[in-house]
């Protein structure tokens, strides 16, 4: 004798849903799978949300240890003025040609009596160091000033960063992004 309980079918296999209302099966299994789908792109979408913030502080917090170490082979090494201005302008071309896709970047280096400015904009912005202008378009740009003081402050249309200058070698740097809206900045 066959036994049929709640769960059991007529072969004695367990069944996930009673023989009763298959339809109502379909709909249900479909509308779990559909869930599914809908979670996996929510968490998806979440999760693929950077924090522009927090990609520029990992970029300025390369940027001190690159810098400091190349400041450092460059005084190790003895290089003149020349081969120093030289060797940071490679370093900062290097991040121009790699970062500069969605930012604006800007680098101050040199000495308290020659200081470059070195940078490339995705947008126009009237850019300045120490009031002599040095760009106003889109693109890669060069400057060179002596400054008359302990400081060069770089002016990006109307916001100024001071710099102080030290004895011997300095670089500095401005990275601004726009996103959203919203601008994002670093300084270093």
């Amino acid at each position: 004798m066959e036994k049929r309980g709640r769960f059991l079918t007529r072969n004695h296999r367990l069944a996930i849903f009673p023989e009763k209302n298959r339809r109502g099966q379909i709909y249900l299994v479909s509308a779990i799978i559909l869930a599914v789908i809908m979670m996996s792109v929510i968490v998806v979408s979440n999760y693929s949300k950077k924090d522009e913030y927090l990609d520029l502080n990992s970029l300025r917090d390369e940027l001190r240890i690159e810098s400091g170490k190349i400041l450092d082979y460059g005084i190790n090494n003895q290089l003149s003025q020349l081969a120093m201005n030289q060797l940071l302008q490679d370093f900062a071309q290097k991040y121009i040609d790699t970062e500069s896709r969605d930012k604006n970047l800007y680098f101050v280096f040199g000495t308290q009596s020659n200081i470059t400015l070195k940078g490339y904009q995705n947008t126009a912005h009237t850019v300045s160091l120490d009031s002599t202008e040095v760009t106003s378009s889109s693109g890669a740009f060069l400057g060179t000033i002596t400054p008359s003081g302990n400081s060069a402050t770089l002016n990006i249309d109307e916001n100024s960063y001071i710099f102080t200058l030290k004895n011997g070698e300095n670089f500095f740097f401005v990275i601004s992004r726009e996103t959203g809206g919203k601008e994002y900045v670093i300084t270093g």
